[in-house]
């Protein structure tokens, strides 16, 4: 019997390499009284697993950073952070999944006063 995969299971393990951040981090959503003193933190989520033989998602790490002023994006914080997102998770090598860097957008969150970088990355594991 194949020993599949959820997606609980590929956000833990993203979350345990990117370990070398010393950002706050959050499974599949951030707090929604998230104190105002926390100026970068990252939300590690991901989309549908499938249930094959080489099983498949898309896991987004998002690193938020509160904004300069108003609708003003802190550019430098949120390219570094991204950055350090890049750096932890290209070093992973293992034979029992691969994680893949698939793209990358920064979007506004404007009822939180923040903009965060998007990064998406594809997560295969293979079942035996």
């Amino acid at each position: 019997m194949a020993d599949y995969k959820t997606t609980d299971y590929v956000i833990g393990i993203v979350y345990l390499q990117l370990g070398s951040i010393s950002k706050p981090k959050y499974l599949k959503t951030s707090p929604p009284n998230l104190a105002s003193t926390v100026k970068e933190y990252i939300v590690i989520n991901s989309l549908p697993i499938n249930a094959n033989v080489m099983q498949k998602c898309y896991v987004n790490v998002n690193y938020h950073v509160k904004d300069i002023e108003e609708g003003k994006p802190d550019l430098a914080k949120i390219e570094a952070g991204s950055n350090a997102v890049l750096t932890a998770l290209k070093k992973v090598t293992t034979t029992a999944y691969l994680i893949d860097f698939e793209s990358q957008e920064t979007i506004r969150e404007a009822e939180r006063g923040e903009h965060y970088s998007n990064l998406r990355f594809s997560f295969k594991n293979i079942n035996n």
